[in-house]
């Protein structure tokens, strides 16, 4: 639908003090990014010739969130004196343009650009001066109630502490996002007055302006009233980000990824997800993460800034950071996957095993109850239970290199730096504190002393 230039007006100049904050409200992050970024983001979509938003509180830090963008430009309203009193700081900026603007909000950030789009083609197929979006709430408690005549035209909006008893059964409610004839706009603001309840200058009365004008006034009514959830307080957004997962597992799930339970998958916007993949309960999948074709995660995991290779299997209660896990691996129940682990394909590390800066070449096994740091193992190696490399003095950390098709017995220490060469054998119960070599066996162990009749005499001197 062919419109007419757009401008957007962005307001975020509120305090954070009910956020448990003393920064800006619109800087507070989501489980993405801050509140004014997932607003700048839809606003962007529209392709507008100017953005401008407005701050106040700690203007500074709302700019560097926002960032250099180009179109972006900023106004300062100095006292928080209404919304209607933000929109007057932002007209200066826009003096010279012609045509319509939308205004938004920056603690807003679930309207997505599709919704945007269609209340801006029904603006420009209703012919109106002015528009605004309405939504049907079951508890409307604060928002503004909206007004009607007799025939269902708009005749206004009233802010709820302002309402009579009557009027607060309306269950129709302003948003607060309007779409302006910027002719109209202007002076509409300048002819604002806080004669009200709380002294402010409501951004609200320009309707009833309109009205009064006999300009085309359209009440835009959005079914999906989920994404104008606002955020004042922690709670509010604990509701925007449950809101912003779920659309992220929807698009998972419609991409083909398997999420077993979507009530309690976590997965972050920056995470991709080939389809095939499975994902059981209780996953969180955070920053860089990259999960592969048909690997499966088992549930109640942690993966963040890794990469799960295709097919591979990542058990029961594990983490994972920083880490990049090959095609076929196996991994857990109960791992602990560190920053700098690489794993090649078909890798099995097992329960109660623990890795940091470890690379374990192809084939590399170990199963259970082991701590594997600093090191590099090569191929088709066993890496017996208990197993440790003791990488740190108290002052520095030193590395453990293991060749190919070695085996290393239970419960063996590696005291690096150290070697062991390929094909060699560890005795169970070693403490490793020079370089194996090639094919060698090596163990380190005290000679076992058996005492004939000891612990019968024992039992008999105790008993008496």
């Amino acid at each position: 639908m062919t419109t007419e230039p757009l401008a957007i007006i962005i307001l975020a100049a509120g305090l954070g003090k009910r956020m448990g904050s003393e920064l800006p409200k619109v800087i507070t992050r989501t489980i993405s990014k801050p509140l004014i970024n997932h607003v700048l983001e839809s606003a962007a979509k529209l392709a507008p010739e100017r953005i401008v938003v407005v701050t106040g509180h700690r203007r500074e830090l709302v700019e560097d969130a926002v960032g250099g963008d180009c179109c972006v430009e900023f106004a300062y309203q100095e006292k928080q004196l209404g919304t209607g009193d933000a929109v007057k700081s932002a007209l200066p900026a826009l003096q010279d343009f012609k045509g319509a603007i939308l205004i938004l909000y920056g603690d807003c950030p679930l309207l997505t650009s599709s919704t945007l789009v269609e209340f801006r083609n029904s603006h420009v197929a209703a012919n109106a001066t002015l528009s605004f979006i309405t939504s049907r709430a079951e508890s409307p408690n604060q928002y503004g109630r909206v007004l009607r005549s007799a025939g269902g035209e708009v005749a206004g909006i009233r802010e709820a502490r302002d309402c009579t008893p009557e009027e607060l059964l309306i269950s129709e409610v302003n948003s607060g996002v309007y779409l302006v004839d910027s002719s109209f706009l202007k002076p509409a603001v300048a002819a604002l007055n806080n004669d009200n309840a709380q002294g402010e200058y409501y951004l609200t009365d320009i309707v009833s302006a309109a009205v009064r004008e006999g300009q085309i006034v359209n009440a835009w009514l959005l079914e999906k009233s989920e994404e104008l959830l606002g955020v004042n307080n922690l709670y509010d957004l604990s509701l925007v980000n449950r809101v912003l997962h779920m659309r992220n597992t929807k698009e998972l799930i419609e991409s083909g990824v398997i999420v077993e339970d979507p009530a309690t998958c976590y997965v972050e916007e920056g995470v991709k997800v080939s389809p095939g993949a499975v994902l059981g309960p209780n996953v969180k999948l955070m920053g860089s993460t990259v999960v592969g074709r048909g690997a499966v995660i088992e549930g109640t995991a942690l993966i963040k800034d890794s990469q799960i290779g295709e097919e591979a299997v990542i058990k029961l209660c594990t983490r994972i950071e920083g880490a990049s896990v090959g095609e076929r691996c196996s991994v857990g129940p109960f791992a602990n996957i560190r920053p700098g682990s690489l794993f090649e394909p078909e890798v099995k590390i097992g329960n109660f095993v623990e890795t940091k800066k470890a690379r374990l070449k192809q084939g590399v096994k170990a199963s259970h109850l082991t701590y594997l740091g600093d090191c590099t193992i090569g191929e088709n190696s066993n890496i017996g239970a208990g197993t440790i490399t003791c990488n740190y003095d108290g002052y520095k950390k030193y590395e453990t290199l293991i060749g190919k098709g070695v085996f290393i017995g239970s419960n063996t220490s590696l005291v690096a730096p150290v070697a062991v060469h390929d094909g060699a054998t560890v005795g169970a119960g070693s403490v490793i504190t020079k370089d194996v070599e090639k094919d060698a066996l090596a163990f380190t162990r005290p000679v076992q002393v058996s005492k004939a009749g000891w612990s019968r005499y024992k039992r008999e001197k105790l008993s008496k």
